[in-house]
Formats: C-alpha cells, sequence, structure tokens
C-alpha cells in the first residue's frame, strides 16, 4: 500500500489536528515512510484497520496487538489512522452521511493527539485502542456529545455515548455541559442513526462514565454535571474510578502527586478533595430511551 506524505498531512488538518501537533505529523511521516522496515508495518497495521470498518461491534483482529503499550510508541497507530481515514469517510459517505460530517466525526483522532499533549507535554498519541471504535465506522460527534453504534452483552445494541474533552468550539478543555446543548446533540443522534444507520436497532442510548457518578452530582449540586447525570437510569454495577476522575479531570494517568492537581475550577476541586479525604470516584453505566428523542424532534 502507497502511502502519499502530503496526502496523510492534509488529511491531518482534517481531523482536529492543532497548528501545533502538524509539523509532528509530518516528521513522523517521514521518517516512517523514508524506513523501509516501518513502510511495511505501517501498511500491514493500515490493512488490519481497514478490515475493521463496518464492524461496529468492533470484534475484528486488533490492529495493534504486539505493538508497545507505552506514551511514545503510537507513531505507527497514528499514521494507520491517517492512511485509512478515506476509506472510513467513504463507508460513511455510502450511507448517506454528509462529507464534511462524516470528516468530522474522525476528528476524534486529533483531540487524542491533543490529550496526548496535555497528559505527556509532547507530541503523540495512545489512545489507539479507543480510536478503532471510532475507525469501524459507526461513530458521530454531533455538537457536544459523540455516539457510537455498539452491542452489549447479550446483543442489545445501543447508541453508546461519549463526552469528549473538547466541546463544540475546538478549545483544548471541556466545553459546558448544558442541557440546551446536550438536548441538541441526542436530538441529533436520534435523526443521525435513524436516517444513516437504520439498520442498527438500538432502543437506547447508554454511557459508561465516571460522570455518571451519584457522588459526583452530589458534590456539584445544580451544576450543568449534575443535570446530565440525572438524565440517566443506572444499573447496579459498580465500578472503580478514581483512574478516569483524574484523567478527564486533569489529563493525569495513574502516576500523579495528588497534592500537585490544580484546584482552579469546581469540579476540578470537588475530585482532589474526594481523594485526598481518602474517597473514592466509580464508574457507572446508565440508559436512556431513544424515544425520549424521537427522530422527527
Amino acid at each position: 500500500m502507497d502511502i502519499d506524505l502530503r496526502r496523510v498531512v492534509a488529511d491531518a488538518g482534517r481531523l482536529g489536528f492543532s497548528e501545533q501537533d502538524l509539523p509532528g505529523v509530518e516528521r513522523m511521516a517521514a521518517n516512517v515512510l523514508t524506513d523501509p522496515e516501518l513502510s511495511a508495518e505501517l501498511a500491514g497495521r493500515a490493512e488490519l484497520l481497514r478490515a475493521g470498518i463496518g464492524r461496529f461491534a468492533v470484534d475484528g483482529p486488533d490492529p495493534w496487538a504486539g505493538l508497545p503499550d507505552a506514551p511514545d510508541a503510537g507513531a505507527i497507530p497514528m499514521l494507520a489512522l491517517l492512511a485509512t481515514a478515506p476509506d472510513v469517510v467513504a463507508h460513511q459517505l455510502g450511507r448517506g452521511v454528509p462529507e464534511a460530517q462524516a470528516w468530522r466525526n474522525l476528528s476524534d483522532l486529533g483531540q487524542q493527539v491533543r490529550v496526548h499533549r496535555l497528559a505527556y507535554g509532547r507530541f503523540g498519541l495512545h489512545n489507539q485502542g479507543w480510536l478503532r471504535t471510532v475507525w469501524a465506522g459507526g461513530f458521530a460527534w454531533l455538537g457536544r456529545l459523540q455516539f457510537n453504534a455498539q452491542p452489549l452483552p447479550g446483543g442489545e445494541w445501543v447508541l453508546s455515548t461519549h463526552i469528549p474533552r473538547r466541546g463544540s468550539d475546538g478549545a483544548p478543555r471541556s466545553g459546558a455541559l448544558s442541557p440546551e446543548a446536550v438536548d441538541d446533540s441526542f436530538a441529533r443522534a436520534s435523526r443521525f442513526y435513524a436516517k444513516h444507520f437504520p439498520d442498527l436497532p438500538a432502543t437506547h442510548f447508554w454511557c459508561r462514565s465516571w460522570l455518571l457518578a451519584p457522588e459526583l452530582a452530589a458534590a456539584l449540586p445544580g451544576s450543568n454535571i449534575a443535570a446530565f447525570q440525572q438524565r440517566w437510569t443506572l444499573d447496579d454495577q459498580i465500578e472503580h474510578g478514581d483512574d478516569d476522575a483524574v484523567y478527564f479531570t486533569f489529563a493525569r494517568r495513574a502516576s500523579y502527586d495528588l497534592r500537585r492537581l490544580p484546584r482552579t475550577t469546581r469540579l476540578e476541586r470537588a475530585v482532589a478533595s474526594r481523594l485526598e479525604q481518602g474517597e473514592h470516584w466509580t464508574l457507572r453505566s446508565g440508559r436512556i430511551p431513544r424515544a425520549t428523542f424521537p427522530p422527527g424532534r
């Protein structure tokens, strides 16, 4: 598979990469594509990624199997994702998704590169495992929220809901989860999947996140986050959520000094204070009937 350096860099500009990160793409691509061994590795990984397009359960061979799991080991995955982005766009175009929206849907790649810089202070990618879901082709970024069609254990299809770090304005930190913005995203998602993925029988929106934890809503009464949490009917499963709370609030992975975490926002203060008191955060899962936001709304 021939990969054109100029096209890869141009596509990065359409996929949410910041001006700060675009030079890194060009350097990385030039280094890999001029090395025959790395270039062959890239081609093989890209073919595996391409084979997963349309497999919304993300149940095919893992294109990253055997690659190092380290913060600075994302060159091959990043370039494989860039090389196959036009194929994912073509899949969505085949379902009637407008081209601009299809590229927007994949711009979570650029967001994850921004997140890497927040977490590690340098250009790179470490969330390539998550991006397999985006590259399966059933993913959409619709206003404040993101969605993908996926089956739960047992075979029930849902519209899995995600809260990206960036809002619609592209800012590096989370935008407000205002009720109006959330309503708009759910309504748009209901229309989007009814129109472009009518073969996927999802009857509920579903979410698994530390933002659904009741203790977070209790810590932030009257906030947009509390209002978001209270939309969901939770199941009984409770999982450990400290790492998610710290990562999604502060962009810090497991190794961090609790005393040095910032306390700039109400959310930051709530997260750090609970951990300092020896208490924990949880991960919860919940659902909202899709009929709450009918496609004609």
